[in-house]
């Protein structure tokens, strides 16, 4: 009974290992994406142009970039990617 037991929490220890892993994959790449959309938005950061309609163009799809950038930062926070970076 006692090997089974142990057996059982063997397992159990891979599992807890293996998701630990994977999230903490899945935070990196998250992390990344965010960081990849933040540049985006500030590479699409529109400069003064004499042409408005392309300057407004460029702002709301900066704006577009950035708020994705945002959502990806909520979600990786969400998942215990709180830490810096």
């Amino acid at each position: 009974m006692a090997a089974e037991v142990g057996r059982l929490f063997g397992l159990y220890q891979e599992q807890v290992s293996r998701l630990l892993t994977e999230r903490t994959q899945e935070n990196e790449r998250l992390r990344a994406d965010s960081e990849r959309l933040a540049a985006l938005a500030i590479e699409n950061t529109p400069t003064p142009r004499r042409d408005g309609k392309a300057s407004g163009r460029a702002r709301r799809a900066a704006g577009r970039v950035s708020r994705m950038a945002d959502l990806v930062e909520q979600v990786r926070r969400s998942r215990g990617g709180g830490g810096a970076g």
